[in-house]
C-alpha cells in the first residue's frame, strides 16, 4: 500500500451530494439518528443538503458534533448510522458519513464561523484537547463560559491529530474543525501536560470553577509474554504517534522493518498496519483472537488492508516473542477457542493445545487497547479511580467524586472508545457543568 494508494479520501461533488441527499426516505423515526452516539439530526441535515443549504446542514450537525467532518470519515458507520438505515432494506444506506463530510468540507473552503455568545465570566479549565474535551469545551462557550483547554501535545486534536492516519482522516480537515471550536471562543494552550506544573489543585487555585479531565488513556496495552521487554517490540500508540508526528515535519521517520507482526482485529490494528506500509513494510502478519466475522474492525479499513496483502491469523494469541542477540526473530501463537459463543473478549479465550506454531518478523506490534497513566492517580486528587485506573463518572453527566469535576472520553470508567462517543460525552459534561456553575455550587 503506497502513499499515493493510502490517498483515498474524496469529497462528494455538489451533485454528488444532492443526489445522494434525495435518496434518503427521511424516516418518521430515524433510526440511524437513534443509533449514533451524538445525536446528530441527521434526516435534517440531509433534507438541507437536498434543497442546496449546506450552510444550515453544518450547524445542524456541528450543534450536536463538532467534530463532523473527522467523524463523517472516521465513524464505523457500517454499525452505527448507516447500519441502521433503512434504505438498506431496498438497496443499500444512504452514504451518511461522506454527506457529513461534505457538508464539513463545504464549511470548511467557505470560512463559515458561528456567533460569539457573550460572557458569563465563568472560568472552566479542560485536560486534554482531543475530541471529548475539545467538544466539551465548545458546548461551555456556547453557554457563555471562558474555557481553557491544557493539551500536553504541540498540536490539538488527540487521537485525530496523533493516532488516525492521515490517508483516513487529513490533517487540514482536523485542523479545519479545531479551528472553528477556537471560533466560539475557546482558548487552548498546547504542550501543557497535566502534571507539569498544572496540577488539578493548581488549577482550581488559580480561579477556575471547574475542570473537565478528558486525558485519555496514555498507556497502550500489551500482553505480558515472555520476550516482550526486546527491542523491536512496541505498541500501536507509539507507532502511530511516532508516524502522526513524522507526517506533521515534528519527528524524524520512524524506523520499520520489512516484516512486521501486529497483534490485534480492531480499526486501530488495521491504522497501524496502514502506517507500517507507508513507512516500508513489505510483509504485514495480522494475529488476532477473533474469527474474521467477529472482528471489531471497521469492514472497510480491514478490506483495504487485505487487499494491502496482509497476512491473518484469526482465533489465535501471541504466547511468546523470540528473538536473537537482542532483536526480535519472530512471534509464537496458538489457536484459540470461545469458552462461551459470542463473547469476543481475552479471558473467554481458550488455547488448543498442540497448536502452536511460529511467525517471522523483526518487530511486534501491540495494537490491543489503552489505558490511563499511573502518574494520574497522583494528580487527581479527591478523585475515585476504578481498580484499572479510569476515573469513576457519573454516566449521565460526568461527575466525579470531587465537586466541581468531571470526566470523559477514554481517561473515563466506561467512556470514550470511538471519536463519535468521545465527543458526545464532550458534549453532555458540557451541558452538566453549565448546569452546575449556574446553580452557583462553589
Amino acid at each position: 500500500m503506497s502513499e499515493a494508494a493510502c490517498a483515498r479520501v474524496s469529497v462528494l461533488t455538489d451533485t454528488q451530494a444532492q443526489l445522494e441527499a434525495s435518496r434518503c426516505l427521511m424516516c418518521e423515526d430515524s433510526p440511524c439518528v437513534a443509533a449514533c452516539p451524538a445525536r446528530v439530526p441527521v434526516k435534517h441535515f440531509i433534507r438541507a443538503l437536498r434543497f442546496e443549504s449546506p450552510r444550515r446542514a453544518i450547524n445542524l450537525i456541528r450543534e450536536q458534533n463538532v467534530f463532523a467532518g473527522v467523524c463523517g470519515l472516521a465513524c464505523p458507520v457500517d454499525r452505527l448510522c448507516e447500519g441502521a438505515c433503512s434504505s438498506t432494506e431496498l438497496s443499500m444506506p444512504i452514504q451518511i458519513g461522506r454527506l457529513q463530510h461534505y457538508a464539513a468540507e463545504t464549511a470548511l473552503r467557505a470560512g463559515w464561523k458561528s456567533r460569539a455568545t457573550p460572557r458569563t465570566g465563568q472560568k472552566v479549565a479542560i485536560i486534554g484537547g482531543g475530541p471529548s474535551g475539545l467538544a466539551a469545551a465548545a458546548e461551555l462557550a456556547r453557554c457563555g463560559h471562558r474555557p481553557t483547554v491544557f493539551e500536553k501535545s504541540p498540536r490539538p486534536g488527540g487521537i485525530c491529530t496523533y493516532g488516525v492516519p492521515a490517508h483516513r482522516v487529513p490533517q487540514e480537515l482536523v485542523a479545519g474543525e479545531v479551528e472553528y471550536v477556537k471560533s466560539l471562543g475557546v482558548e487552548i494552550k498546547p504542550s501543557s501536560p497535566l502534571g507539569d506544573g498544572t496540577t488539578l489543585d493548581a488549577l482550581l487555585a488559580q480561579g477556575y470553577r471547574a475542570v473537565y479531565v478528558a486525558a485519555g488513556a496514555q498507556q497502550a496495552a500489551a500482553v505480558p509474554i515472555p520476550g516482550a521487554d526486546l527491542p523491536g517490540v512496541t505498541t500501536w500508540k507509539q507507532l502511530l504517534n511516532a508516524f502522526s508526528a513524522f507526517k506533521l515535519g515534528e519527528g524524524p521517520k520512524p524506523d520499520v522493518p520489512q516484516n512486521v507482526i501486529i497483534v490485534g482485529g480492531g480499526s486501530v490494528a488495521m491504522d497501524v498496519a496502514s502506517a507500517a506500509l507507508q513507512l516500508g513494510a513489505a510483509e504485514i502478519d495480522m494475529v488476532c483472537l477473533e474469527a474474521p466475522r467477529e472482528m471489531p474492525a471497521d469492514r472497510n479499513e480491514l478490506d483495504e488492508v487485505w487487499a494491502a496483502g496482509a497476512r491473518f491469523h484469526t482465533r489465535s494469541t501471541p504466547i511468546e516473542i523470540t528473538g536473537t542477540g537482542g532483536k526480535v526473530t519472530g512471534l509464537k501463537v496458538a489457536r484459540i477457542r470461545w469458552k462461551e459463543p459470542d463473547k469476543f473478549i481475552p479471558s473467554n479465550a481458550v488455547r488448543i493445545a498442540g497448536t502452536e506454531y511460529w511467525l517471522p518478523g523483526a518487530m511486534v506490534v501491540f495494537a490491543i487497547g489503552a489505558k490511563p497513566s499511573p502518574e494520574l492517580a497522583k494528580l487527581l486528587t479527591g478523585v475515585k479511580l476504578d481498580a484499572s485506573g479510569r476515573i469513576v463518572i457519573d454516566p449521565e453527566t460526568g461527575a466525579t467524586s470531587r465537586p466541581g469535576v468531571f470526566a470523559g472520553g477514554d481517561v473515563a470508567a466506561g467512556g470514550g472508545m470511538t471519536i463519535v462517543r468521545a465527543v458526545a460525552e464532550g458534549k453532555r459534561a458540557g451541558q452538566a457543568i453549565d448546569a452546575y456553575l449556574r446553580g452557583g455550587v462553589s
